[in-house]
């Protein structure tokens, strides 16, 4: 094993943390650019036309990275972490150049297809996770998984700051909604070239044969057949339906019903990411230390079905910063309970396909619910209170899990929460 240096591993957490800004950025522009008709992508055009707009443009990247992750994880083995890591910052180059230029043009179908290379090239977490770990030393892995998440919690709070604020006008004349995507291109070049001059892996031989084009569909159906994973699996799905539809819907809510400005949108989402990256730093690990995994999952999804309902309920600025901070903490215990469960419950042979299902459940959960709300009537209470919805059942389902299922979960289950968060 290569033993490389921090400095030399830099940009490889970089890429962690531009995947997940990428992810979270576009919440409080995409308002703007969907329903703005002086600055926007469409000049004219019904409100439930630009609903649809929104919902196909902000579920298409999810659904993208749902069909891509796989397929870039098969490349990482037949080709190797920096030949594939190179081709994931290329293409999310290529992607945010095309966004750019779907913008001056005001070109719809072309943003939408932007989207869809973005998302196609942005499941590179895992990859670049596999990268660290390949080179780390056993002994300084947890240390390593520790930075990985953490890279991963700031760009949740980071994504939203760059959307919202540069693309302000009245904070810099010059600012547009082109900004925050040419600052993210720019970065991601320099991270490429970084990582071009500085990472070295060891050689490897090429696998023999060719090389594998998994079917992340057929994969994800084979996963819920495992039967100490079933239930688990289909509560995390509900749980991540109603997250991404909270997520991915609540700006626009709060734009279209309590006059939020964006740059109101752009404080409330980064205070999510900060709720986030408070449950996966502390609270994940002193949840899982202190309390069994079902009785810490259980009260965290009933705590989140309330806090995404009150956001809809409540008229206090105060009151739903707060709901939507322990709602994101919530989530984040949910989450990592859930899937270090369906990790205990398997053997080690199989842990490399349950981590491959909770991404591919993230991932597939935010792209329908994007797509579906978006088209049925993204801008009212509908996805916020089916969120709620969704999270109660999966609170249900939970609280109804057989005795053995919790016992399989409390068998050392810790969080495993560095396959990747969910996309939005």
């Amino acid at each position: 094993m290569r033993k490389n240096g921090l400095a030399s591993l830099i940009p490889l957490y970089f890429i962690v943390l531009i995947d997940n800004l990428s992810v979270s950025l576009i919440i409080p522009v995409l308002i703007p650019i969907t329903y703005d008709a002086d600055i926007g992508i469409m000049s004219s055009g019904a409100s439930s036309t630009r609903d649809v707009f929104y919902g196909v443009a902000i579920g298409s990247y999810s659904l993208a990275m749902f069909l891509g992750a796989p397929l870039l994880g098969s490349l990482s083995d037949h080709f190797r972490r920096k030949k594939t890591l190179t081709l994931c910052l290329l293409g999310l180059v290529l992607g945010y150049a095309l966004t750019i230029w779907a913008l001056l043009r005001r070109d719809v179908a072309l943003f939408v297809v932007a989207r869809v290379i973005g998302g196609l090239f942005s499941g590179s977490l895992p990859v670049a996770q596999a990268a660290i770990l390949d080179v780390t030393p056993k002994e300084r892995r947890v240390n390593s998984i520790g930075l990985i998440m953490f890279c991963v919690s700031t760009g949740y709070v980071v994504g939203p700051l760059i959307g919202g604020y540069l693309s302000d006008s009245t904070l810099v004349s010059w600012f547009n909604l082109v900004t925050p995507f040419g600052f993210v291109a720019a970065i991601t070049v320099l991270n490429l070239l970084v990582l071009l001059v500085t990472f070295r892996e060891e050689p490897a031989p090429r696998p023999a044969g060719r090389m594998a084009f998994p079917n992340p569909v057929k994969h994800l159906m084979r996963s819920f057949t495992f039967p100490g994973v079933r239930l688990l699996a289909t509560a995390l799905l509900l749980m991540s339906l109603g997250w991404t539809a909270f997520f991915q819907f609540i700006g626009l809510y709060l734009t279209a019903n309590e006059g939020f400005g964006q740059r109101a949108v752009t404080n409330l989402i980064s205070v999510v990411g900060i709720g986030l990256a408070a449950a996966f730093l502390s609270l994940v690990p002193l949840s899982m230390k202190y309390l069994k995994p079902q009785v810490a999952v259980t009260g965290a999804l009933a705590g989140m079905t309330v806090c995404i309902a009150g956001t809809a309920l409540t008229g206090s600025t105060a009151v739903l910063y707060g709901l939507c901070l322990v709602g994101a903490a919530t989530y984040g215990i949910s989450y990592s309970g859930l899937v270090g469960m369906m990790s205990a419950a398997v053997d080690d042979n199989h842990q490399g396909s349950v981590m491959g299902t909770a991404g591919a459940v993230a991932a597939l959960s935010a792209g329908l619910s994007g797509v579906v709300f978006g088209a049925i009537d993204g801008s009212s209470s509908l996805p916020i209170f089916s969120a709620a919805v969704f999270v109660l059942l999966a609170f249900l389902l939970s609280a109804v899990l057989k005795k053995g299922s919790g016992n399989a979960g409390s068998r050392e289950a810790q969080p495993q929460t560095a396959d990747r968060t969910p996309a939005v």
